[in-house]
């Protein structure tokens, strides 16, 4: 076993108790603070801290410290939205590194230390940085019509309006690109700067999965081609929307696709993909701390008797996004940032 998996397998062992002592250090060190936080505050310190930790250790054993400087810079932006002043961040994280510096070895230090340098420097670092973009000014009329309902609670005003818009001659592709993907990506910003509720960020992601269910009738508008594809997230993966974006894609291409949702236990996509034998798997992570899942389903899958030799597989989700070539740590043939681009790609590979 490698030096980076030993740091990840030891973070994640002592993360749960280290949160707790990190707490204690905070309150010796600000008496205020100990005497203000109830019972629930001091848990969501421990469970934030217990984040940080899963994140740190994905990234060092993914070797991309791009992958942590990303959350922390999310956290900072998210905790300023919360009114938590970003000098309790920069004290957690100084008393993180002490603590986690303590529980290791000098060699695994030299690993773990540049990381949290750099988070503590985006911390101090002027300005936040949202992960999402503002893309409210660049949303069609039609994408603000349809957020705006949401927002509301109208989701059968919603669904109204798409099937109108699909009726009417606009495609289901331009529907997914123009209104669906926008407006998803302005719904997680407005949640991380805490603009809107976790609960309407559920309701309305919830509502678009409802919508796009109702368009599968108008999918089937491509020839038919003798290809097949499995879409899937790994074990603890619940956001599955972009996933299942991915798939329809295929499906108005001509694909024969078979969708398997969230939360999949490898061994259950093993045996799918030895009774479809598909040309294609794409496996979907929107959480950094799922990478090594993927890692992990990629390499069972690969070694598994009675899986195509011919399988190409494809990976998606955020951390592929912000970790250069993080794709091939993982043992996949490519990455798409998006469904158009997971289609062409699948194609090349194919091809290939």
């Amino acid at each position: 076993m490698g030096i980076n998996q030993a740091i990840k397998d030891k973070l994640l062992k002592i993360k749960e108790s280290l949160s707790g002592i990190i707490l204690e250090d905070q309150f010796k060190l600000r008496p205020d603070m100990a005497k203000a936080y109830n019972e629930n505050q001091k848990n969501k310190y421990r469970n934030d801290v217990a984040w940080i930790i899963s994140f740190l250790a994905e990234a060092i054993w993914a070797r991309q410290p791009a992958l942590f400087e990303e959350f922390i810079s999310w956290l900072k932006t998210f905790l300023a939205s919360e009114k938590v002043p970003l000098k309790d961040l920069k004290e957690s994280l100084e008393l993180l590194k002490n603590r986690i510096n303590e529980a290791c070895s000098d060699e695994e230090n030299l690993l773990i230390n540049p990381l949290m340098e750099s988070a503590i420097s985006v911390v101090l670092s002027e300005g936040q940085k949202i992960s999402i973009p503002a893309s409210d000014n660049h949303l069609t009329p039609v994408a603000r019509k349809y957020m705006d309902y949401l927002f509301r609670g109208k989701r059968n005003d919603a669904l109204s309006l798409i099937i109108s818009e699909v009726e009417a001659g606009t495609t289901v592709r331009e529907i997914y690109l123009d209104v669906f993907q926008p407006v998803q990506y302005e719904i997680g910003r407005l949640w991380q700067t805490n603009k809107i509720s976790v609960a309407q960020e559920h309701f309305c992601t919830g509502a678009t999965q409802l919508v796009m269910s109702q368009l599968y009738p108008y999918l089937f508008t491509g020839e038919k081609k003798d290809r097949k594809m499995v879409t899937t997230c790994v074990s603890g993966e619940l956001h599955e929307i972009g996933a299942r974006m991915v798939t329809d894609f295929f499906e108005m291409e001509g694909w024969d696709t078979y969708y398997l949702g969230a939360n999949m236990p490898v061994e259950g996509v093993i045996k799918f993909l030895c009774e479809i034998k598909p040309q294609l798997l794409a496996i979907s992570a929107t959480m950094t701390f799922h990478v090594s899942a993927v890692e992990e389903m990629i390499r069972n899958i690969r070694s598994a008797p009675g899986i195509p030799s011919e399988l190409k597989i494809l990976v998606g989700g955020y951390p592929f996004k912000v970790a250069d070539r993080l794709w091939e740590h993982v043992g996949a043939d490519g990455f798409a940032l998006d469904a158009l681009e997971a289609v062409s790609l699948a194609e090349k590979l194919i091809a290939a």
